[in-house]
């Protein structure tokens, strides 16, 4: 990992104009949370296949040789684990298997997520269909830090949407509530990789763009931004934790605890959406913040969505899922 996290400061600052803010207080809420005890959970929007690791690019070379201060994460099970080779090479990297479509939110990557940042909850996980081997880290390790990406997939809208999320799904809330000890929680939002990784490229698509077409001088380089937001207060998800503590377990499967994980969604988005907002981008546009909007075709006319999972395809999954 220290090797790919060297790559990814060379690619990011060798054919890019970077401009990063707030990485030296991340680096001192990482630090801070590790002498507390305290899981770390940092959450952002997706915008290309890149994004982890190259943002991780950002952090200070000292930390790239420290193992406890490398993330964790949750990569496609249909993607990253589909031979021997990507499942050993992204397992080497912190990333356990998550099955998206299908499998619901109750699965071993999101146990897993859950044990990393709180050990202290392996008692009160409820059984899960064990999809994932790393559903039971070791029980040794101390809290860790993991990064998310809630929209589930990479999201590229075309103009005047690029900047706009989508909805944030159900695993986020899952460790929110059901993290014994709550981890901090760092809103992140970048722009700008899906720029060099354009999910509609025909040709060289698996090339970065700004590695086929480099320019040398530094003012005429792709702009990448990235804002690390301020953690949130230990109190910010206090009253949902409790209204989850309340209910029964055979109320976990309910429409009240739906009606809770899709609140709490909402909220870690909202959290995301203030640090694009203070990046000086326009308004998002309002509908994308909405489930039903993804699951109505006629809606998604005047939106379109670059790659794999676009216009069509989006809303066969997001019904599957």
């Amino acid at each position: 990992m220290s090797l790919t996290g060297l790559l990814s400061r060379a690619f990011l600052y060798g054919f890019h104009n970077v401009n990063a803010y707030g990485v030296d207080q991340f680096v001192q809420v990482l630090e801070r949370a590790k002498k507390e005890g305290r899981g770390v959970l940092t959450v952002s929007n997706h915008i290309s296949v890149i994004d982890d690791p190259v943002m991780w690019g950002l952090l200070p070379i000292r930390m790239m040789f420290n193992p406890t201060h490398l993330r964790w994460g949750l990569g496609a099970e249909n993607i990253c684990f589909t031979t021997k080779f990507t499942s050993n090479f992204f397992s080497m990297g912190q990333v356990l298997a998550t099955w998206r479509f299908g499998t619901g939110v109750y699965q071993g990557s999101v146990d897993s997520a859950i044990l990393l940042l709180s050990p202290s909850s392996r008692d009160s996980l409820p059984e899960t269909s064990d999809t994932d081997a790393h559903r039971f880290p070791p029980s040794n390790l101390p809290p860790q830090w993991i990064h998310i990406f809630p929209e589930s997939l990479v999201h590229q809208a075309y103009p005047p949407h690029q900047t706009s999320m989508k909805y944030f799904h159900w695993g986020v809330s899952r460790i929110v509530l059901e993290a014994e000890k709550l981890p901090v929680i760092v809103p992140i939002f970048h722009q700008g990789l899906d720029d060099v990784f354009p999910e509609d490229r025909e040709k060289l698509k698996y090339i970065p763009r700004t590695v086929v077409l480099p320019k040398w001088k530094k003012e005429n380089r792709l702009k990448l931004n990235f804002r690390f937001g301020a953690p949130l207060s230990e109190s910010f998800f206090a009253k949902e934790r409790e209204q989850w503590k309340d209910l029964a377990d055979t109320q976990h499967d309910s429409e009240e605890s739906w009606n809770l994980r899709s609140k709490v969604a909402a909220l870690v988005r909202e959290a995301v959406a203030d640090v694009r907002k203070s990046m000086g981008l326009s308004d998002e546009d309002p509908r994308f913040k909405d489930p039903y909007f993804w699951s109505n075709v006629s809606e998604l006319s005047g939106v379109k969505i670059a790659g794999k999972y676009g216009n069509s395809s989006v809303k066969v999954l997001e019904k599957e899922g």
